[in-house]
């Protein structure tokens, strides 16, 4: 069964066809008006220090050797990106979400400082996605103090996690509209066009059978008729 196969009975059968095309644009159109939209937001935090510019790993083991925070970043990263802190945060699988990372879009991942905290969020709540932000930022800053108290850091030599960029305003992500919109109509599609070939199949045969039995009643009927038929005598 090929492409060009499906097409023409797809046409031989318009009367399937046509009423299939209209109901599978009438089913996308309920899934595009059905299916909720995602909303992203994402924010910005960096690490700072307090009083001492250049605190060496001796005085805060959480600052990296050569005194940069890449070591800080990544450490936290791996600490909050778990299923247990999205759990504590009260996110539904599969409606909430959120991604953590020490490296932005336009960062170097070789070399240099990484002291950024690059967050990004996903809900189906426009209000949920903006909260969501500042609470990985609330876990993070909680989980830095904890890290330095453990370590015995002093006061005044910790380092703090400041917001730089505030969760910004959420915005509609389409993707998983479009991609069940258009699911939902291939879907639809292909039901119609193989429903018409499944069709054209059976009458093709129904006609087949029809001209097969014709063409055998018509040999009988010529068989019975050259049997009835009086011999000439010679």
């Amino acid at each position: 069964m090929s492409l060009s196969t499906l097409l023409r009975a797809a046409l031989r059968r318009w009367y399937i066809t046509v009423p299939g095309i209209l109901l599978s644009l009438i089913i996308a159109s309920t899934v595009f008006n059905y299916v909720p939209p995602k909303y992203a937001s994402s924010g910005i935090a960096v690490l700072v220090r307090q009083n001492n510019p250049t605190v060496p790993n001796t005085i805060n083991p959480i600052v990296g050797s050569d005194g940069t925070f890449t070591t800080a970043t990544l450490t936290l990263t791996q600490a909050i990106d778990t299923p247990t802190v999205k759990a504590e945060l009260g996110l539904k699988e599969g409606a909430d979400d959120f991604s953590i990372s020490n490296v932005g879009k336009t960062t170097a991942t070789d070399g240099g400082d990484h002291p950024f905290l690059y967050i990004t969020t996903q809900s189906s709540s426009p209000q949920k996605s903006t909260e969501i932000v500042d609470d990985v930022i609330a876990v993070a800053r909680q989980k830095l103090t904890d890290l330095q108290n453990d370590a015995k850091v002093k006061p005044q030599n910790q380092i703090r996690l400041e917001s730089v960029v505030d969760a910004t305003p959420p915005k509609a992500v389409m993707t998983i509209v479009y991609a069940a919109t258009g699911a939902a109509l291939l879907f639809c599609m292909v039901a119609t066009f193989f429903v018409a070939y499944v069709w054209d199949t059976i009458v093709a045969a129904g006609q087949k059978r029809y001209v097969h039995r014709s063409a055998s009643h018509a040999k009988e009927h010529a068989d019975s008729r050259v049997r009835a038929s009086p011999r000439k005598i010679s």
